[in-house]
């Protein structure tokens, strides 16, 4: 039975003895204060590591959430609400049991099943309130974001953790969800035909980079590393560009078609962080913003040197994908870079959201000022 709860429901009690129980990975509480939560499901999802909660469970973890050496923003402690499952009751002995107390404060024995159903779907992702949400969660939420305005932006960055649906049409629904093996299944065949196709025709030292009419340099085959690599960062830079420029664009307030187009692009991935459906780019969507780079490539540069360019692009944008997934659902080892990455992503999402727009390297924000302060206290 699940213990999370209806904000329609009395709230349960639990002793002390109760609350220091759940300590493993499969069942892991905490304290805040005399509110317990149940933040088992948030283990994995934790910047600082799963091993930082479990070595806190059945304790109060008020100090560290006020920190040093972290503050928690308030859309992180508005986040822990949702794992809410009751009340620390202090005056029960460690002989109290669960239905000595549920006596004692008259609260109902069971929930029916179809209420633990109810609560189950509703309440092991967010608290939100849907009578007085600005959106109706229970239908499409694609078409009803851009009547926000000038509310949509603050709206949007009060992240749940709970499932969208964006479309009606299970079609089109399916079409925005990816699972994360689905880009390397798509891509990275591409990625190795490709390399090996440019290494061959490098080898035919037909490939000469023009400099003048009267001047060329031969483009050898022993460049090709060379030229993945310079690609692979090129891939970073653009990686920037596009979440700083596109995907954080503002839509201004009045525009109901930027809003909406805002939201589908990258607001529902603020708004909803651990789905993991929606992590990765649906191969159909990338697709077409590969093509365009293909073709712009092959433009601008000959042949062997701008397809070299363009798979180690490529090669760039799988890790990409793979690195923003593990950001959210993996858990690095302390000190590692991922680790680092991983907090500096989380608090992209939580309390800098004009800031830190690096996913797989911070290299871009320092030229462009846009890395994320390091708090002091």
């Amino acid at each position: 039975m699940s213990t999370k709860m209806s904000p329609s429901l009395s709230p349960r009690f639990f002793s002390e003895k109760e609350v220091a129980k759940h300590c493993t990975k499969d069942s892991c509480w905490v304290l805040l204060g005399t509110r317990v939560y149940d933040v088992t499901a948030f283990l994995r999802m934790h910047p600082g590591g799963e091993a930082l909660i479990l070595r806190r469970s059945g304790k109060d973890i008020s100090l560290e959430i006020e920190g040093p050496p972290h503050r928690h923003s308030e859309n992180a402690r508005r986040w822990m609400e949702q794992y809410y499952i009751g009340e620390l009751d202090r005056d029960s002995t460690d002989e109290d049991t669960e239905e000595t107390l549920r006596q004692r404060k008259k609260i109902p024995e069971s929930i029916t099943e179809e209420e633990e159903e109810t609560t189950s779907a509703i309440n092991k992702c967010s608290k939100v309130d849907e009578e007085t949400d600005l959106v109706d969660w229970r239908k499409p939420l694609a078409w009803q974001v851009g009547h926000l305005g000038e509310k949509y932006d603050t709206w949007v960055h009060q992240p749940v953790d709970r499932p969208i649906r964006l479309f009606g049409n299970d079609f089109f629904e399916a079409n925005t969800k990816t699972s994360w093996y689905m880009v390397p299944i798509v891509w990275m065949p591409l990625v190795i035909y490709l390399s090996w196709y440019c290494y061959s025709l490098l080898a035919q030292e037909t490939t000469r980079l023009v400099i003048s009419s009267d001047y060329s340099i031969l483009v050898h085959k022993y460049s090709f590393p060379f030229i993945f690599a310079l690609g692979m960062f090129l891939w970073s830079f653009i990686e920037y560009c596009i979440h700083r420029f596109v995907f954080h664009m503002r839509p201004p307030a009045h525009n109901y078609y930027l809003i909406t187009l805002h939201f589908l692009l990258h607001g529902q991935h603020h708004k909803s962080p651990f789905d993991g459906s929606r992590l990765v780019f649906p191969p159909s969507l990338a697709a077409v913003v590969i093509g365009l780079f293909y073709l712009t490539l092959q433009q601008l540069l000959v042949e062997g040197l701008g397809t070299s360019l363009f798979v180690g692009g490529l090669c760039g944008y799988v890790v990409y994908d793979m690195i923003h997934y593990y950001l959210h659902y993996g858990s690095p080892s302390k000190g590692s870079y991922l680790y680092g990455l991983k907090a500096y992503h989380v608090k992209h999402h939580f309390e800098h959201q004009r800031a830190g727009f690096g996913i797989t390297t911070t290299f871009w924000d320092h030229p462009f000022k846009t890395v994320i302060p390091e708090q002091t206290f």
